[in-house]
C-alpha cells in the first residue's frame, strides 16, 4: 500500500501537494511579504532550495498538534499560518524572516529522534485526515514506516535551516 510519495523505496515524483522551501535575501523576503515585491515575478530556480515531498502537513501536525497556524518557533518549521500567507499558485505561500528562521533552527535543534517519537500519534493522524493519510486504505502496519518518512523529511528540513541561517537569509515555504 501506498500512503505517500514513496514507491517500493523510490521517491515518486508529482503525487499530490508537495512541499518546497527556498531561501532568499532576508530584505527580499520582507518586500515579498508586503507585496511590494510578487513572488511569481522571481525565477524560483535561482535560489537555494528544499523539496519535502508530501510531508509537510504531517510534520507540521507532529510539531504543533494541528493542522494549520502553530505557535513560535515550531510553527515556523512548516509556517502554515495566515499571518505568513503570500497569494502564490493554487495553495499561496508562506514567509519567514532571517531570524524566525534562526528560532525554528534553535527549537528544531533540541528535537532528537525519540522526542518526536512521543509527539507522534498516528491514530490521532489518521483520525484528523493529515495529508498525506488516506484514512480509507493506511493501516497500523504504515505507523513506523511514517515516521520513517517524516523523521528524514525533519532532518532535511534541520539541515536547509542551518544552511539558510549560516547565510543569514529568509525563507519562502510554498505548496505545489
Amino acid at each position: 500500500m501506498e500512503i505517500y510519495g514513496v514507491k517500493n523505496g523510490k521517491k515518486v515524483e508529482n503525487m499530490g501537494m508537495r512541499g518546497y522551501y527556498f531561501a532568499m535575501d532576508d530584505n527580499l523576503v520582507q518586500k515579498i511579504a508586503v507585496g511590494d515585491i510578487a513572488l511569481k515575478s522571481l525565477k524560483i530556480d535561482d535560489y537555494p532550495g528544499l523539496d519535502i515531498d508530501r510531508s509537510w502537513e504531517a510534520i507540521h501536525y507532529l510539531l504543533c498538534g494541528d493542522i494549520s497556524d502553530g505557535d513560535a518557533p515550531l510553527g515556523y518549521v512548516v509556517p502554515l499560518t495566515s499571518e505568513r500567507a503570500i497569494d502564490f499558485g493554487s495553495y499561496g505561500a508562506f514567509s519567514l524572516r532571517a531570524e524566525q528562521v534562526a528560532e525554528a533552527l534553535q527549537a528544531m535543534s533540541t528535537l532528537v529522534e525519540a522526542q518526536l517519537r512521543l509527539r507522534y500519534n498516528f491514530p490521532a493522524m489518521v483520525k484528523n485526515e493529515v495529508y498525506p493519510l488516506d484514512p480509507d486504505t493506511v493501516s497500523d502496519e504504515d505507523k513506523d514506516e511514517f515516521f520513517a518518512y517524516m523523521l528524514q523529511h525533519f532532518n532535511e528540513i534541520r539541515r536547509f535551516y542551518s544552511q539558510t541561517v549560516a547565510k543569514g537569509k529568509g525563507l519562502i515555504f510554498y505548496i505545489f
